[in-house]
């Protein structure tokens, strides 16, 4: 299981969230306090009563404190306008958490970080140096994702990916999910939506 809740009657949905692990799937719940609710219940991993949630296999409820800190590193959330640190450039945006989490891999990652920036439809010789107030919202994006990739997380969570993005770019999802499944077949890709379409 690669996620399953269930939400209050007036969530949007229908109440119910059931994802296998290994998919990709868009989930839409238009309720912005439920979908705040079960993004804190996921990342923020506290104990919610009133919310069933399973994780990975796990319920979360019945979890110790160290269980629940082991599970939320199998975890990754992209924002919608991917949650970057404004006085970083891209490259440190992507790097620095690889650094504080995985320094074993940071020898020779330059060249998977430009491969991985290619491989979304971005140029990495003009993205890495820009600043998030110089990006794009796509490029934006991609940068969070790359990111994300490099820390291999089990269940990816992509909260509204249209937001900012032109008609042509939101066609890129499916860049980020054929490129997070090829890199982990296991893995379960959600697009979280609070309106049909993004």
């Amino acid at each position: 299981m690669g996620l399953a809740c269930e939400l209050p009657a007036d969530s949007g949905s229908d109440g119910r969230i059931w994802i296998p692990t290994g998919v990709s799937l868009r989930i839409r719940i238009a309720n912005p306090a439920h979908r705040a609710r079960l993004l804190a219940a996921i990342f923020d991993m506290e104990p919610d009563p009133d919310l069933r949630l399973v994780l990975l296999g796990a319920e979360v409820n019945a979890l110790s404190v160290e269980e629940r800190t082991a599970l939320r590193a199998r975890l990754a959330f992209l924002a919608a306008a991917g949650g970057l640190l404004s006085n970083l450039d891209a490259w440190e945006n992507i790097i620095l958490p690889l650094g504080c989490h995985h320094p074993e891999r940071l020898q020779g990652i330059a060249v998977e970080v430009r491969a991985l920036i290619t491989e979304l439809g971005a140029a990495p010789e003009l993205l890495l140096a820009k600043l998030p107030e110089e990006m794009t919202p796509l490029e934006r994006k991609i940068t969070g994702f790359v990111r994300i990739l490099l820390e291999a997380p089990d269940l990816v969570l992509v909260e509204n990916f249209a937001a900012g993005l032109d008609s042509a770019e939101r066609t890129r999802l499916s860049y980020f999910a054929n490129t997070y499944h090829a890199r982990h077949p296991g893995g379960t890709f959600v697009q979280l939506e609070d309106v049909l379409g993004g």
